[in-house]
């Protein structure tokens, strides 16, 4: 059997008329259905329909609010809470109280909103932005491939200077390997850049770029052939656009969790960073090298080719860092593998060895 509600409250406080700035000592009472506000020289009997009452958070004052943008304050919250149960709106205020005040209901928040984030971040992003850079129309790529280029001419990258018999020679052993890939031309560019050093990139219009420290790194033209085929494998899975896409997004779950916008104003910037860094995912990687072991079977070469240019790319990498203590070096090196987004790189050798 239900008990009624307490029919008598008294809650002192402060009211605000609405009218001015001035606040004046106030006592409110309620009694059979009729709530009266004494304030001095002014008393209001208010219904409880009347009476918006504001939700209780932890102790801090609670305000009713009242006809004519008039303003009762007190920091009487079981008082409030007591006039609450006179009226249905104020259940919802009370049960919003408990929820914040059960310490096991919030733990169990914490850990949903820890889990949602969590999958938000590693399956919810990648899912969107691989299906957002699949809706996008070749136009959006190639815009973005262009602008990128453009940005890497006049920063990074200089003209080559492999001389034009060699680049036309290159060119003509890649022309079986340079079809139309999910509508976007494949073509292939030189550059130098000591600062980048021996490398290739693929951007999202089907541009691949190829520094001379890389081909002066290859022994084989066939290495350079595996690199072309894994590239490619980059611009078959839209990976630049899912970047460009994924990192878009990132931003603007980090911007709605922590409500700073100058976050994404900031990131708004370096987007095109994030293609010239081409920092795909571990996943890319593997989408990447895939496709190229499958395009080198289909072709007849052997994938052992990109194993060894894989090896002398490591060591050209590694001889340009700056030598560390040598268990320092080892635990930094691990400490790497751990967050690179790219797969170890030992792994993606064995891989191709392993697969004649």
């Amino acid at each position: 059997m239900s008990t009624s509600p307490p029919s008598d409250v008294t809650i002192e406080g402060h009211f605000y008329s609405g009218s001015n700035s001035s606040r004046r000592s106030a006592v409110l009472r309620s009694a059979d259905s009729v709530i009266i506000l004494d304030a001095g020289d002014t008393r209001l009997q208010l219904s409880p329909a009347d009476v918006e009452i504001s939700p209780r958070i932890g102790n801090t004052p609670r305000y009713l609010h009242l006809p004519e943008d008039g303003v009762f304050e007190t920091d009487d919250n079981d008082g409030v809470d007591q006039l609450g149960q006179q009226s249905r709106r104020g259940r919802g205020h009370r049960l919003l109280h408990r929820l914040e005040t059960h310490l096991g209901l919030i733990l169990v928040a914490v850990v949903v909103t820890l889990a949602t984030t969590g999958i938000a971040f590693v399956w919810g992003v990648p899912w969107a932005s691989q299906a957002v850079a699949n809706a996008l129309p070749d136009s959006v790529a190639e815009q973005v491939g262009e602008s990128t280029l453009n940005t890497l001419d006049s920063t990074w990258l200089a003209p080559s200077s492999l001389s034009a018999e060699r680049q036309q020679s290159l060119q003509e052993h890649f022309q079986p390997f340079l079809q139309p890939v999910e509508g976007q031309n494949i073509t292939v560019l030189f550059r130098s850049s000591p600062a980048i050093g021996a490398n290739a990139m693929a951007l999202p219009d089907g541009t691949l770029i190829f520094t001379d420290e890389l081909v002066n790194l290859a022994e084989d033209d066939n290495e350079l052939t595996a690199i072309l085929a894994h590239e490619t494998g980059h611009v078959a899975h839209r990976h630049g656009m899912k970047g460009m896409v994924q990192s878009s997004l990132t931003f603007w779950l980090i911007v709605m969790m922590t409500g700073d916008l100058s976050a994404f104003s900031d990131a708004t910037v370096v987007v095109p960073a994030v293609l010239m860094s081409l920092s795909y995912s571990r996943d890319m990687e593997r989408e990447a090298d895939t496709y190229a072991l499958e395009t080198l079977k289909e072709r007849g070469i052997d994938p052992i080719h990109f194993a060894n240019i894989m090896e002398r790319l490591t060591v050209s990498h590694s001889e340009k860092e700056a030598p560390a203590a040598e268990e320092e070096s080892s635990r930094w090196d691990a400490f790497q593998d751990m967050l690179s987004s790219h797969p170890v790189t030992r792994e993606r050798i064995e891989r191709f060895k392993q697969n004649p």
